[in-house]
């Protein structure tokens, strides 16, 4: 089974998942897990996200109000607000859905070309989950980072 192949099952089975426990489609990502050698989907809500950004903010502010009072403008760069949407997989509304090991299947860069290019494949699918298409927002993950690549579906014909 080739790369592609085996990112676009992941993918049908998540979207089923998805579509079956009725989740309002927020933020949709598609996951490859370095340390445990897997792929899965991970999807978060507008709810979800805003109560973790909301989280993440509470603890940031007390750390940067530190590094103010102590004049340390390097440190207090390291705890700016978050003003957007969660990337925090594990907190999202959805974790591992359709997690698949990867076998045979490498990870090199043509692997993570693929993942981007499979959920580009699937972006009507996926925006058809959301009450709000406009605002979801695509992530896939990277050679080295969870989260390496972050786009917006792109604007109709």
């Amino acid at each position: 089974m080739s790369a592609s192949q085996f990112l676009s099952s992941v993918l049908d089975r998540a979207l089923v998942e998805v579509q079956h426990a009725r989740i309002p489609v927020f933020t949709f990502a598609l996951y490859h897990d370095h340390e445990s050698g897997a792929v899965s989907v991970c999807v978060d809500t507008e709810e979800q996200s805003n109560k973790t950004v909301q989280a993440i903010n509470r603890y940031n502010i007390k750390h940067f109000m530190k590094a103010v009072e102590n004049r340390d403008l390097k440190g207090a760069v390291l705890w700016q607000a978050n003003i957007g949407r969660s990337l925090s997989l594990g907190d999202f509304a959805l974790v591992n859905a359709a997690r698949t090991e990867l076998g045979d299947v490498e990870p090199d860069d043509q692997f993570y070309l693929n993942m981007v290019q499979c959920l580009v494949a699937s972006h009507e699918r996926v925006a058809a989950l959301s009450p709000h298409p406009e605002r979801v927002v695509f992530a896939c993950s990277g050679p080295k980072a969870e989260i390496a690549y972050v786009w917006a579906l792109p604007p109709a014909a």
